[in-house]
């Protein structure tokens, strides 16, 4: 093995991810607030952004509508959660290499360009986004589809623009493939195409499968954003995966629950603690991930 290139080995505790119902119910839903974790988490999104400014500079003769509208969709707020958490993954891996802003930042344009798509008139007709009119009611549809395609291109793109080499590009070629293929008919677009098609009590049926199929695959990204640069034992990479899915719906139910889909907070406590169990697998490291945990549970019963 390099040696530059760092293994992570886990021990797995006793009762991992057993239900906790009557645990979680237990809890009064006036609980003390959790202490702050903003300031962490801030210092980590203004990384974020400052490096998202940087890759939506215009360059050379670019298209200025194009360009304005991706601008307008990725730099127009958002929590940043996808980059944030494969920031900490990298953490917690010992594997936090300068070029997982650039893996991170990747998923981040990816989503974007995912929320342009879902809010098109063909697609979930939605008008505001974020607060402000959607992509394709400031700059039309036309101008849109082309930002969403031109925000897949650079996400791939800018993987292999950092000058890395050797085992680190390999890592990021692979990354990039992945990347991708959350794009394919297996997952985003499976995902978007079954909630089209759905409705009614058949739609709320399959509630949970297209959270799997339109959530989580971003979310497994970015853990795996994090993980690009990590060298892990075999068993690991299905744990990481599993972390990814529990955080995927972590955030759509806490989501939902905000939107008033979800009327049940002893469900969304449940699904927060069953997370932040799987996040106990990987150790004392993982204490930067329970710091995501408890910014969603804030952000939910704040609420």
């Amino acid at each position: 093995m390099q040696a530059n290139r760092r293994t992570a080995r886990f021990r797995r505790p006793g009762n991992f991810c057993e239900p906790l119902v009557k645990a979680v119910e237990s809890q009064s839903t006036s609980q003390p607030m959790l202490p702050s974790v903003l300031p962490d988490l801030e210092t980590d999104r203004k990384q974020v952004e400052q490096h998202l400014e940087q890759l939506l500079t215009r360059r050379g003769d670019e298209s200025s509508a194009v360009l304005e509208a991706m601008r307008y969709s990725v730099l127009g707020g958002g929590q940043r959660l996808r980059p944030l958490l494969a920031f900490r993954v990298a953490r917690m891996l010992d594997a936090e290499y300068p070029e997982v802003l650039q893996t991170a930042s990747a998923v981040e344009l990816l989503h974007c360009a995912s929320l342009i798509v879902d809010d098109l008139p063909c697609m979930d007709n939605s008008a505001v986004r974020r607060r402000r009119p959607c992509t394709h009611v400031a700059f039309g549809e036309a101008t849109a589809v082309l930002a969403a395609f031109a925000l897949v291109a650079l996400a791939a793109r800018c993987l292999l623009e950092t000058g890395a080499s050797g085992w680190k590009r390999e890592r990021l070629l692979e990354f990039q493939a992945r990347l991708l293929q959350t794009l394919d008919c297996s997952s985003l677009i499976a995902g978007q195409d079954l909630d089209l098609r759905l409705k009614g009590h058949a739609r709320d049926v399959a509630r949970s499968h297209i959270s799997d199929l339109k959530t989580v695959p971003l979310f497994q990204l970015a853990v795996a954003a994090g993980a690009v640069f990590a060298d892990l034992e075999s068993g690991a990479w299905q744990r990481l995966k599993m972390l990814g899915r529990e955080f995927g719906l972590s955030y759509q139910m806490t989501d939902d629950y905000l939107d008033g889909e979800g009327e049940n907070p002893a469900a969304v406590r449940f699904q927060l603690e069953r997370t932040r169990e799987c996040v106990r697998f990987f150790g004392p490291g993982a204490k930067a991930l329970e710091d995501l945990l408890d910014y969603l549970h804030d952000k939910a019963f704040r609420a």
